[in-house]
Formats: structure tokens, C-alpha cells, sequence
């Protein structure tokens, strides 16, 4: 029995035509089982269902490599600072253990997932933090990660987190590596079983991906190592790199002077398969135009992406400063969201901005350059062609938004207004692989609904943030690690 023929129309509908995104106005997707059969207008064959999506805007689902894949704790720094001080390092004498039970992690992964198809992501590569874990992942933590990931309908590329060491620091602010040969080996042996897992199951919405921490994480044998896994299994890799002073200073103190891409090179590790956040550090230490054009032209003549997280960024101070040179020398650009919400939206709207800002010319990007990096640019990155358009053949992974709802404004554009205006509430439906996943702002597939989801993750970030104290240099109170915005008065205090 052949699978139904579905037809979905919409006031707007993204099409693809001539390499680019187009606008169809009264325009239609036709789709059978996963595959995209037709987008444009009045599609002549026959059709089993039929969805009149009205004053809608239907376009592809969007890509978000490097999602966040637990509970958001980077939002406890927004305003207490320095970092090091609040718990954003480790503290030297504390003695490394999991703060997270094995039900909160997993619960925390049902959460995060779920937030992220309730904002139109269709593709994602999770990331969790480790800076509460005893070392960093594990595969059975992963295949629960699929499992999850399965189950609500989402496309996911998955990889248990490794490192080769952390840095921690005294009372004083002095940074130390603190490294691990054994845990380092297994944390790449782990990375390849898990990979070699999930080919295994041989779900066609999961795909093994390799997440080695960050690159100071490593050490000189580790990158060689993780070079050759690369080279192997040919797959997704997600280093974060480019990212910190820190990461600049270290990596110029161990390296003889270079950059991280410089190193990264070295070990046959700047090609098409490496995922990149954040690049805001091009050029390494003490950086000059001559050095940073360097590091660009690697970039390009390696294929690796860039993944720019332009709302995390932005919170922090900091962002891609050179967008518009990595743009013009072709330098593939994605997006990702790497924080709370996971809004891309506001993240596609803050990259505009934050790149007209530091560039200090407001034609240095635009909306659509943004929904381009949000779609195409993540769809490249993963060496998928189908996916990042609605086009026949691609997957039929898609969102809708609807475009009446008051706080939009008027539609001058429907891409430029949602930028301007959207954020990812206004996502009403989402479909990934021709299934519905979110309908009418509910998710289909899982057992809870988001209002029980969030009542029950307050738990969790509260004992989250009860373990502060323990791993923050100088073990104080969380008070002094997470302060209050004003002073807080409880019941029953007189103030005159």
C-alpha cells in the first residue's frame, strides 16, 4: 500500500528556485511518506489529504547546530560577573562528581527537545554543559538522547560530549589545565562506539555526530587523535572554537603563537566537516587584519561552517565581527541557538542587528542573509542538500507560523517581518519527515504537554543551582553567586 499524498497551502510558502529561497504567494507543498513532491501552484495529480493553512507562512524547518540540549544555566551569568567567580569555571579543590541524577539528565533532555520543535527547529545538534558532570558524557546517556529525540518526531544529530582536560582556578583567578590521558581516550573511544550505535538502529531522522568539547579542551595528543577519527567517519563535528580570550591565550601559550585555526589545520582538523561556534576570535592572539584575513581564507578553502549564536553572544558581549568578511569570501555561516529560548526568531533578528552594530553599516546584513543561515547555510553544514528548502525530493520538514496574530505588525514581507517581529510562539505547526510533530501548538508525540514540562524542569534548575556553592571558587553562598536583581523583602519584614 503507497504511502498518502498530503497537499498543505498557505498564503506564503518558501519555495527554492535558482539556488535561492523564493516566496510563493497562494502557494502549495505537496508531499508522500517523507519525501517533498511538488511546491509552486495547483499541483495536477490526486491527493489523499488536504490542509488550508490559511493567512499562514509555510517554510522550511529551520537548523539549529548547536541547540541546547538541557537546562540553561549560561542566563545565571547574564548579569554576575566575572564568570569565574560564579561558577562558570570550576573551583580548583572541588572534587568533580555528577550534580545531575540520571532522571534529571534524561528529563532534561525531554524538555529541551521539546522546546525545540515547539520553535520550528526540525534539525538539530544537541549541546549540554559539563561543567556538572564528574567528567563529561556517556554512550548510554546518548542512546536514552535518541531515544528521546525518536520518539517526539524530531531529526537530531547526536554525539556524547569528550574532552581531554578542563581549567579550573584558585582564589586569585589563576586558571589551571587539569587533564586526564585515560578519561581522554575513552572519551573518544565512547564517541565512535556511539556513532557506530546509532548507524546501527537505523532510524533515518538520527545521525551520529562527534561533540568534542572545546579546543583548549584537548591536548596535543587528543587533536591528533580526534583528527584521524574525523578523517575515518567522515561525519558532522561540532569544536567549539574562536570562541574566548581564554581559548586564545591558551591556545597561543601551548602552540608556539598560532591560532586555534591554525591548530585546528594542523591536525587535519579545518575541512567540511567541522561545525564551528562561535568564531568571534579570528587570528589568534594579539590578532592584526593580516592575520585574521589568514585564518578567514583557511576557513574558506577548508568548507568548515561557522555557527553563529547571536542571541548567547549578544548577552555576553561579544559577537562575529567579521561577518561580512567571511560572508564575502565564502565561508559557509549556520546558526545556532545555544541558550534559552530556543528562539531563532530573535536569534536571526539579533544577528542582524548585532552584525550592523559592530560592523557600523546597516547594509552589512539583512533578513533574508539571516533565514539563509537559519536554513541553507545548517543544511550545508551537515552535507545535506535536502533539507534547508521545500523543493521535490527534500524532506518534507517544515514549520508554519501564523501571520494574524496582532503582535506581528503588518506583513510588509512575510521574512522580514517575522525577524522584526516574530519570535518562536508564533510557531503553530511543525512537520518533520511528512509527519505532524506540533499541531496547533501542541506536541504530538510526547506524554506531557509544555505547561507540566516547565513546572517540572523549575525543580531541576533549582537543585542545579543549589549545587553552586560547591564548585564555584571560593565556595560561597548562592546568594553571592546568583544575586538578586533588587532586594528581596520577605513577608512579614516592617520597612517604614
Amino acid at each position: 500500500m503507497s504511502e498518502k499524498v498530503t497537499r498543505l497551502r498557505a498564503a506564503w510558502v518558501v519555495g527554492y528556485r535558482d539556488g535561492d529561497h523564493c516566496l510563493l504567494e497562494d502557494g502549495e507543498v505537496v508531499w508522500q511518506g517523507e519525501r517533498i513532491l511538488f511546491v509552486g501552484f495547483d499541483y495536477p495529480g490526486e491527493v489523499d489529504e488536504e490542509i488550508n493553512a490559511g493567512n499562514c507562512l509555510v517554510g522550511p524547518g529551520f537548523i539549529d547546530l548547536d541547540a541546547l540540549g538541557d537546562l540553561d544555566t549560561t542566563v545565571l551569568a547574564f548579569d554576575n560577573q566575572p564568570g569565574w567567580k560564579k561558577g562558570r569555571i570550576v573551583a580548583a579543590d572541588w572534587q568533580r562528581r555528577d550534580l545531575y541524577s540520571r532522571e534529571q539528565l534524561n528529563f532534561a533532555k525531554h524538555y529541551a527537545y521539546s522546546h525545540l520543535l515547539l520553535n520550528g527547529i526540525t534539525s538539530f545538534a544537541p549541546i549540554t554543559s559539563i561543567l556538572y558532570r564528574e567528567w563529561a558524557e556517556d554512550v548510554d546517556e546518548y542512546l536514552y538522547a535518541a531515544d528521546v529525540a525518536e520518539s517526539l518526531g524530531a531529526r537530531a544529530w547526536l554525539g556524547p560530549a569528550f574532552m581531554a582536560g578542563y581549567y579550573a582556578s584558585d582564589e586569585q583567578g589563576q586558571f589551571s589545565w587539569i587533564g586526564n590521558r585515560d578519561r581522554a581516550k575513552k572519551g573518544l573511544d565512547d564517541a565512535v562506539k556511539f556513532y557506530q550505535r546509532l548507524q546501527q538502529r537505523g532510524v533515518s531522522t538520527l545521525s551520529g555526530m562527534l561533540a568534542p568539547d572545546r579546543i583548549e579542551g584537548g591536548d596535543a595528543v587528543w587533536l591528533k587523535d580526534l583528527g584521524d577519527i574525523v578523517t575515518s567517519l567522515a561525519c558532522p563535528t561540532r569544536l567549539h572554537c574562536c570562541q574566548s580570550e581564554l581559548e586564545v591565550r591558551e591556545i597561543a601559550r601551548r602552540y608556539q603563537g598560532r591560532s586555534s585555526l591554525q591548530v585546528l589545520a594542523d591536525n587535519d582538523l579545518l575541512n567540511r566537516h567541522m561545525l564551528l561556534p562561535h568564531g568571534q576570535f579570528l587570528g589568534g592572539l594579539n590578532a592584526d587584519a593580516a592575520r585574521v584575513a589568514e585564518d578567514i581564507a583557511r576557513l574558506a578553502q577548508s568548507g568548515a561552517s561557522i555557527v553563529a549564536c547571536p542571541l548567547v553572544s549578544g548577552r555576553h558581549g561579544k559577537y562575529l565581527e567579521h561577518y561580512p568578511s567571511l560572508k564575502a569570501a565564502g565561508v559557509n555561516l549556520a546558526l545556532g541557538t545555544d541558550t534559552f529560548p530556543a528562539d531563532m526568531f530573535t536569534n536571526m533578528q539579533m544577528g542582524v542587528v548585532l552584525t550592523r552594530v559592530v560592523t557600523g553599516d546597516i547594509s552589512a546584513a539583512s533578513a533574508a542573509d539571516y533565514y539563509r543561515m537559519a536554513t541553507l547555510g545548517g543544511a550545508q553544514a551537515l552535507g545535506r542538500d535536502d533539507l534547508g528548502r521545500l523543493a521535490a525530493g527534500c524532506q518534507a520538514d517544515m514549520m508554519m507560523v501564523n501571520l494574524d496574530q496582532p503582535a506581528l505588525g503588518q506583513v510588509f514581507d512575510p521574512i522580514t517581518t517575522l525577524v522584526l517581529n516574530g519570535n518562536g510562539r508564533d510557531v503553530t505547526g511543525v512537520i518533520v519527515a511528512g509527519r505532524k510533530v506540533v499541531w496547533e501548538r501542541e506536541l504530538v508525540n510526547s506524554g506531557q504537554g509544555a505547561a507540566a514540562l516547565h513546572a517540572a524542569s523549575q525543580q531541576v534548575f533549582s537543585h542545579i543551582v543549589s549545587t553552586y556553592p560547591e564548585r564555584t571558587v571560593g565556595h560561597p553562598p548562592v546568594e553571592e553567586i546568583v544575586s538578586s536583581s533588587f532586594p528581596r523583602v520577605n513577608r512579614g519584614v516592617n520597612h517604614d
